[in-house]
């Protein structure tokens, strides 16, 4: 029986690589706002959100028409408002997050990822996202999809930072990089390797996470 549980499903952009972690390789896949791009944009879609002119540009980018960015900003509010999309792009139901990838989001590079890890962590993040923050977690549906790579999540306030968000890649020799900036090792390996980083960069707990592509 497979052992990791889902945590959520992002779609994100597949991005150049920020020029601090150009060793790693040309481009990246992070669910970490931080470091990449996630789609859909809540701050697009809510009255104190973005500037007219910022919503426009961001219309423009997507490629969509007026008809269409009116119903992406719909299915934003109604995903939110019935909390099956967290506040950083994170969809709770892989249906939910094939439906707006398909809709909205073909003229930008992403992909639909989902983002797992064993129970023990799952517990611990599920505790807290329970904290008061207005997040939640899904059911935690077994991931039986093969990994796209690994990588060390900890959640701050409505959104993951990356371990690479500080370079904590610096105080692990072993990590290996794939294509996509996501780590290779052996998830046994990745879960070491966040123990060993714990109370380093940003106050989170790290929690080491696989990637997989739908």
């Amino acid at each position: 029986m497979n052992r990791f549980k889902i945590i959520g499903y992002y779609i994100s952009e597949v991005i150049e690589m920020p020029d601090y972690l150009k060793g790693l390789g040309k481009r990246m896949l992070s669910v970490s706002s931080c470091l990449g791009e996630n789609h859909p944009k809540l701050e697009c879609c809510f009255v104190d959100g973005w500037s007219k002119g910022e919503k426009q540009a961001y219309q423009k980018r997507m490629k969509l028409n007026d008809g269409q960015f009116k119903d992406y900003v719909e299915t934003v509010g109604r995903l939110f408002g019935s909390r099956r999309l967290d506040s950083d792009g994170r969809f709770l139901r892989v249906s939910d997050a094939e439906d707006f990838y398909r809709n909205f989001c073909g003229a930008v590079p992403c992909r639909l990822v989902g983002i797992s890890t064993i129970p023990e962590y799952f517990e611990i993040l599920e505790a807290e996202l329970a904290d008061g923050y207005g997040s939640r977690m899904p059911e935690g549906e077994p991931d039986e999809n093969p990994p796209a790579g690994c990588d060390i999540l900890g959640w701050d306030i409505g959104g993951f930072h990356s371990f690479l968000c500080n370079s904590l890649q610096a105080e692990l020799p072993e990590a290996m990089f794939n294509e996509l900036g996501l780590l290779k090792n052996e998830f046994g390996e990745v879960a070491d390797f966040a123990r060993r980083i714990q109370g380093k960069g940003e106050p989170v707990e790290w929690i080491p996470c696989r990637y997989t592509f739908r």
